[in-house]
């Protein structure tokens, strides 16, 4: 084979700048799909952009090979062909991963499809180089300049694509748009000379794209339990993630039960721990709530008889999307004692140092997920305390972790457990019926009383969740429904290991943990 004509280094700076750009953004593809099916697990990012820059490496080693049995340089169609099947295979990975999980295969086995991936688009950038630039004092200069090139594109793939693509376009529109723009730069490498082939592969792709994709969270999501016909009833897609809705209105935050879109205490079931904090308070007139979600325990809050203003962060924007189409919740964005925040909670909590309040409630995430810690922490419920008047409480959810439970007993000296909910304060903690009863019998929702002691339902209803209060001790025969005082706490979850910002608390699995 006769040498290939070597390439224009203006047209090499454009190619290394594109192969950055499109390597980074299919990582960032592949960063949702990861993301979503492992709900959010810590391991989950580190294992993909592991195996990603394993193929990634190896395509580089193998990029040596595959040009020397070119003998002298590959021509720029069959180099253009390689990268358009590149593209094709890492358009393939995300749906390929999702007929994994519907097959019964766990997360971990999508990652050798990351890797192939890798392997393959890892090859592009040692093309573009080796046929830029030859062998005289120049060299290591020209290199640099490639590798800025690629640095920078892969710079902007990442933001552009995860701060803006992924804002406006969900992961089958995104992986469509990187397949056609893959393919028009393999093009463009080729002189528009691919073969026939290649460029049917390609279609064919785009064709079956969003086919491809029907049932991909849904398969993520329930894997081998999913039926073939099961659609989401809503799904929102921003950068911040995935937000899912099926048929019961039981909300998912990227894979993981996130709560259900419901304020009636009737019947009565766990949204009876939105309307508990009244049991043990005599006065709640100023709320925050950090992590918003559905809505719905914002809008339970906000209908509290007592209370005159909630503060509601929500790192998301997309719940707001989610919020303004159910009824049930959609007031909380228009309620004139409803602050709406989108921001970090506990950023929010650092700059606002002087805010006091009567209720804190975080129904935060599970003790499991990525960024848990950062809510769950020694560090962070000491800025919660701080953010408390002397009566106050904070009530959050600790998701049946013994070692969330610990560390609120850690940094303050009365706490309770309401069901899987603790609940504490610098002032002692007791739970009073008539209390309790009294709000509930003046409480109303959309000029409604949340209990219509007119009817027998809402008698009923009344006296069952006022039977919670007697309730109290370990969970024997009860079904949940009971709750723990301090020394129950600390008989069962005195010996845990408290959760800082340094061990990250259950994020990442471990005998140190």
């Amino acid at each position: 084979m006769s040498p290939a004509a070597p390439l224009a280094f203006r047209s090499a700076l454009t190619w290394a700048l594109i192969s950055g750009a499109l390597a980074l953004s299919w990582e960032i593809v592949w960063s949702r799909l990861f993301n979503f099916s492992t709900e959010s697990k810590a391991e989950g990012f580190g294992a993909m952009l592991g195996s990603y820059l394993l193929g990634l490496a190896a395509g580089a080693l193998l990029s040596r090979r595959w040009f020397e049995s070119g003998s002298g340089g590959r021509p720029m169609p069959q180099i253009g062909s390689w990268v358009a099947v590149a593209n094709i295979v890492a358009f393939l990975v995300a749906p390929l991963s999702s007929y994994l999980a519907k097959a019964g295969f766990e997360w971990r086995w999508s990652l050798g499809l990351i890797a192939l991936s890798g392997a393959l688009l890892g090859v592009v950038f040692p093309m573009v180089c080796h046929r830029a630039l030859a062998a005289n004092s120049t060299t290591g200069q020209r290199m640099s300049y490639l590798y800025v090139a690629n640095i920078i594109g892969s710079g902007f793939g990442s933001l552009f694509t995860g701060f803006f693509l992924l804002d406006h376009f969900g992961i089958a529109a995104l992986s469509l748009i990187l397949l056609v723009t893959g393919h028009l730069w393999a093009e463009s490498m080729a002189g528009w000379k691919l073969p026939l082939s290649v460029r049917l592969v390609s279609l064919a792709g785009l064709a079956s794209g969003f086919l491809i994709f029907d049932g991909f969270y849904e398969r993520l999501h329930l894997k081998k339990f999913c039926p073939p016909d099961f659609r989401y009833a809503n799904l929102i897609e921003t950068k911040h993630g995935v937000i899912s809705v099926d048929g019961s209105k039981a909300v998912f935050g990227n894979g993981a039960y996130d709560g259900v879109i419901k304020t009636s205490l009737l019947p009565v079931d766990g949204i009876m721990r939105a309307y508990f904090p009244s049991a043990v308070l005599d006065k709640v007139e100023d709320v925050l709530v950090i992590g918003v979600s559905s809505g719905s325990w914002t809008r339970i809050l906000s209908c509290h008889p007592q209370v005159k203003k909630v503060t509601a962060v929500e790192i998301s924007a997309g719940y707001t999307q989610l919020i303004s189409q159910y009824p049930e919740v959609s007031p909380i964005l228009s309620d004139p004692k409803v602050e709406y925040v989108i921001d970090d909670g506990r950023r929010w909590l650092r700059r606002h140092p002087d805010r006091k309040f009567d209720l804190v409630v975080m129904n935060t995430i599970y003790h499991w997920r990525e960024f848990s810690s950062s809510m769950l922490s020694v560090e962070a419920l000491e800025l919660v305390k701080r953010s408390l008047r002397p009566h106050g409480a904070v009530l959050w959810n600790c998701t049946d972790s013994a070692r969330a439970i610990r560390t609120g007993m850690e940094v303050f000296p009365h706490t309770i457990m309401v069901r899987n909910l603790c609940m504490a304060s610098m002032s002692p903690l007791i739970p009073d019926r008539e209390r309790w009863k009294r709000i509930l019998t003046d409480y109303t929702m959309d000029g409604k009383p949340v209990l219509d002691l007119g009817t027998e339902e809402g008698k009923v209803g009344l006296e069952k969740v006022l039977s919670f209060v007697s309730q109290e001790g370990p969970n024997q025969g009860k079904e949940g429904w009971n709750w723990l005082n301090r020394e129950h706490m600390n008989a069962f979850f005195g010996g845990a290991k408290i959760i800082t910002d340094d061990n990250l608390g259950h994020e990442y699995p471990g005998p140190h943990r």
